[in-house]
């Protein structure tokens, strides 16, 4: 790649005082070379950890961005200079959600988790825009970015012509991934929005007219490459993202309108005909492309939301709470969906659905005057520009990471990006990178943090955030690969005997790491109630057990069908048929279109005699609901024969 001038080359990571001693220089210089290291670290670490999507890695990424947090706050003191006032753009969001955990949400664990996360997108915005300012520091941060795509491709091609079941962690790809590339992600859509960050980049510089033949090279064989992942990926959201940054970058870059018009239409062109030969080439991508020729469009998103605007329409203006949308999904779940959307797989409509209109305003603006502060970034300097400006101070890298961002505002109107943490990192790194200015320096602003007085509070914060996210992160790794062992049984791939009583000590662990974990206390009375299957124990006595942890749930989270089931059953056990009777009936109103809870109430009313007409509906309506539940049907065959 290009050298930078020197005067961007040699500027300082801050303005720095006239005053500052040789020695605090040397602290302060190594202080942001280890924080430059390990954003870059935590970054490669949560991306090949299957996008930090479990619990288990995102204890030690939450642990890495407290601690990078903590010692950009010490190098501010260390060495103040301008704060960056854009860093506050998210702020009024992030306030607004913080008080959507406190008192809107109904499953405040869920809502902590989505907000932390949220907070450390803003930290990494923030960090990114004041620190690693210098040629080597930007190179490595924007490096690690590359090597990582570059690791993605291979990965995908390992998944597309030697092992289409091979994940990360040692786990094994989903049936409905195998003829699509997941890369270190989990989700193809996923590895599509990766590349989507760093493939304008290669593409800009290749067109750019300053840049040496051999950079060109090198940035065309990246560029091939990222495209190359692209299309294994088979995300069609991926492609229409990375398909509207690409028409869009010949009209930016171009000096007239009409060379700009042609460009656009040249790019659209090769796109057509690179489809075009997809679909003739490759039974997969055909696969993909051929429901649009037909006009058969995505089956499921559409349901997914439509109940997302059913759910926004319930709370329109601040919406029904932080991480809401799946907790009261079921409310709304049409009859015969039986797949499990956990995000309503838009991220527009899923920020309204629980933040409402007020949230979603506030969200929005912080994105589009970013979007609209990285334009300027292009804008003036290209003014002013000069032949030899085609490196990090030049317009054309503020270009290529401006269309990076609108690549990946396009691909969150159908996915779920920011929930997904690598994403949200990689994501808050570009947009830093897009408004980031050449001088070494953050924007102007009349803030300087000159004392530890801002610092003391902004650590204390810290320090809450890591408490409260570290309980939260290692009680849900507990609890979700203790139920993993419990769901596999239900598979044939593991036995009660074997599962069940690991399960427990999980389950009893994660509660009490985070007592605020309401799944955690339904599993556990889950667990606990299957626990009669293995020791034959006395089953009131048990199931005592397994009410004391479902009332807990149910109190956490009253509006979860599956802790009113977990709860019923624990009352079915101690012989309470008239409480567990009224259990079910709330559990089946807070989903009545889920086969499973339906199944549950019928197998409590087969085992009184004289409501058995009652139970073969309950199983009618079940088998409706899902026709292939073999234990329904193996239910309905019992009482219709007598037995």
């Amino acid at each position: 790649m290009p050298a930078a001038p020197a005067a961007s080359a040699n500027a300082p990571a801050v303005a720095t005082d006239a005053a500052e001693s040789p020695a605090l220089a040397r602290v302060a210089d190594a202080g942001e070379w280890l924080l430059t290291l390990g954003l870059a670290a935590t970054l490669a670490w949560t991306t090949l950890c299957l996008g930090g999507y479990l619990a288990e890695t995102l204890v030690w990424s939450a642990r890495a961005v407290w601690a990078l947090a903590a010692l950009g706050a010490v190098l501010l003191v260390l060495r103040p200079g301008a704060l960056d006032w854009r860093a506050l753009l998210p702020v009024p969001f992030l306030l607004f959600a913080l008080a959507s955990v406190l008192w809107l949400a109904p499953a405040k664990w869920l809502a902590w988790r989505e907000w932390l996360l949220w907070f450390q997108m803003w930290l990494w915005f923030a960090l990114a825009l004041h620190f690693a300012r210098s040629r080597a520091q930007t190179w490595t941060l924007v490096g690690t970015l590359l090597a990582l795509a570059l690791a993605g491709v291979a990965m995908a091609a390992y998944q597309r012509f030697v092992d289409p079941k091979w994940m990360m962690l040692g786990r094994t790809q989903a049936e409905q991934f195998r003829t699509r590339s997941a890369g270190m992600f989990g989700i193809p859509n996923s590895l599509a929005a990766l590349f989507e960050l760093v493939l304008p980049l290669c593409l800009v510089w290749f067109g750019a007219r300053a840049i040496s033949v051999t950079v060109k090279i090198l940035c065309g064989w990246l560029a091939a490459l990222l495209i190359f992942g692209l299309v294994l990926t088979g995300s069609r959201g991926g492609w229409i993202g990375a398909a509207t940054a690409l028409a869009l970058w010949p009209v930016l870059t171009s000096r007239s309108a009409r060379r700009g018009a042609l460009g656009a239409a040249g790019v659209l062109a090769l796109l057509a005909a690179s489809f075009v030969a997809l679909y003739f080439s490759s039974d997969a991508a055909r696969g993909r492309i051929a429901p649009f020729l037909r006009g058969e469009f995505e089956s499921s998103r559409p349901i997914i939301w439509r109940v997302g605007v059913r759910i926004w329409q319930t709370a329109p203006w601040c919406g029904t709470g932080a991480a809401s949308y799946n907790v009261v999904f079921d409310q709304f779940r049409p009859a015969g969906f039986r797949n499990e959307p956990d995000w309503a797989h838009n991220d527009y409509l899923n920020t309204l659905s629980d933040y409402g209109v007020v949230g979603f305003a506030l969200w929005a603006a912080a994105g589009a005057t970013i979007l609209w502060l990285g334009w300027r970034a292009i804008v003036v300097p290209r003014r002013g520009a000069k032949p030899g400006d085609a490196a990090i101070a030049s317009w054309r890298w503020r270009l290529a990471w401006w269309l990076s961002l609108v690549a990946f505002a396009v691909h969150l109107g159908v996915d779920f990006h920011t929930k997904i943490p690598a994403l949200a990192y990689a994501a808050a790194l570009v947009a830093a990178l897009a408004l980031r200015r050449d001088d070494g320096a953050p924007a102007g602003s009349a803030v300087r943090a000159t004392t530890a007085l801002c610092v003391v509070p902004f650590l204390g914060v810290l320090a809450a955030c890591a408490v409260r996210g570290d309980a939260l992160y290692r009680s849900e790794a507990l609890r979700f690969e203790a139920r993993r062992g419990i769901d596999r049984v239900a598979l044939g791939r593991a036995t009660l005997d074997d599962a069940v009583p690991v399960a427990l000590l999980r389950f009893q662990a994660a509660v009490k790491i985070d007592p605020q974990n309401g799944r955690a206390w339904s599993d556990l009375a889950y667990a606990t109630a299957l626990s009669w299957h293995v020791t034959h124990g006395h089953a009131a006595a048990i199931g005592r057990r397994a009410e004391a942890a479902a009332v807990r749930a149910v109190a956490l989270c009253p509006v979860t069908a599956e802790s009113w089931i977990r709860q019923a059953v624990a009352l079915d056990m101690q012989g309470r048929r008239a409480e567990a009777a009224q259990s079910f009936r709330r559990a089946i109103s807070l989903a009545p279109h889920t086969a499973e809870w339906h199944y549950y109430h019928a197998h409590h009313l087969s085992t009184e005699a004289d409501r058995k007409a009652e139970a073969l509906a309950e199983l009618e309506t079940c088998l409706a609901l899902d026709p292939s539940n073999p234990e329904a049907k193996s239910l309905r065959a019992r009482l219709s024969a007598g037995r």
